[in-house]
């Protein structure tokens, strides 16, 4: 556990660039000859750790010729293997932002991009906290520092805990909810998942952001919150400002404010077995593991239900 520094951009550029100039090791992943036979490195996002843990063994126990070494690490670190080609295939909850972009652009790398579906940032907080709806403006104002009490200054303090530096969720929620500003100072940063989800579930006062996959099937010692904006309504029917989960039907419609875009990322262009992977995870059998791991799929028709609760299932 560590204190979260307030210089986050920079610290990100100074890893990022730092490893654009460490030494590549450029050129087709070794014993790959085939798209279902051979094998290959995929760097994955901690964040997706679960899901894509399952992935690969749906694959591989399709095609038993296959085989895939997970590097999973935190998403600014794999994309930063990536870009020194270290890693040539990689899997984020996030989208890569304008900065790396530019960055690989410069170094003339010829990337391909797939969306395979869709997750949100999880808003938790400790079981002894009563409140379970928050504004997107409020948890501006608490995750920034500025708000550092639940109900008044006379209220238990508010524990902040975030992810690593590298974090895709705090990516994800410092552009959507804190406008690209800084968290405050005094959060906790966990680089591991595990590690922040039992510190919010062992801390009275306790706020956090995590990843929704890390936390399917993991939700019974917090608090899920539900989280409104003003410009959200789902049509004219509905007031504004109504309150959602990051239940899977509510990230899908776009009413959860916090959805992270799942992305796999490759620099190969050959049809060997990376690429025989990127198929199968864009294909049905790809796509229901993401639905049965509580994402929502991007390249097959989902199924919506009516619900009954708001909370994570």
């Amino acid at each position: 556990m560590k204190r979260l520094s307030v210089p986050v951009r920079m610290f990100f550029t100074a890893v990022f660039l730092a490893a654009l100039l460490m030494p590549g090791c450029a050129g087709k992943e070794p014993g790959s000859t085939s798209i279902t036979k051979g094998s290959f490195r995929l760097g994955c996002d901690e964040a997706l750790l679960p899901v894509m843990q399952h992935e690969i063994r749906e694959f591989t126990g399709l095609y038993t010729e296959a085989k895939v070494a997970l590097r999973d690490a935190e998403a600014r670190e794999v994309i930063a293997e990536f870009a020194v080609d270290s890693i040539r295939t990689i899997v984020c909850a996030r989208e890569l932002n304008k900065e790396e972009r530019d960055a690989l652009a410069a170094a003339k790398v010829t990337i391909q991009e797939y969306l395979v579906a869709r997750s949100a940032v999880a808003v938790i907080a400790h079981k002894g906290v009563l409140v379970t709806e928050l504004r997107v403006g409020e948890l501006d104002s608490m995750f920034s520092g500025r708000i550092t009490h639940w109900s008044g200054k006379r209220g238990t303090m508010i524990e902040l805990a975030v992810g690593g530096l590298n974090s895709s969720a705090n990516e994800v929620f410092r552009k959507s909810v804190l406008r690209g500003g800084g968290f405050d100072p005094a959060a906790r940063s966990f680089p591991a998942s595990k590690d922040l989800l039992s510190y919010v579930s062992g801390t009275p006062g306790a706020l956090g952001i995590l990843a929704l996959n890390r936390l399917t099937g993991n939700d019974g010692g917090v608090n899920v919150i539900s989280v409104a904006t003003s410009a959200m309504r789902p049509d004219s029917t509905y007031a504004p400002g109504a309150y959602y989960s990051p239940h899977p039907a509510y990230v899908y419609q776009g009413y959860y404010p916090v959805i992270a875009p799942v992305y796999v990322y490759t620099r190969n262009i050959e049809q060997d077995v990376s690429m025989g992977f990127i198929a199968f995870l864009t294909s049905g059998a790809g796509q229901k593991v993401f639905q049965n791991d509580g994402l929502v799929p991007a390249t097959m028709p989902v199924r919506l239900v009516h619900l009954t609760s708001q909370q994570v299932n």
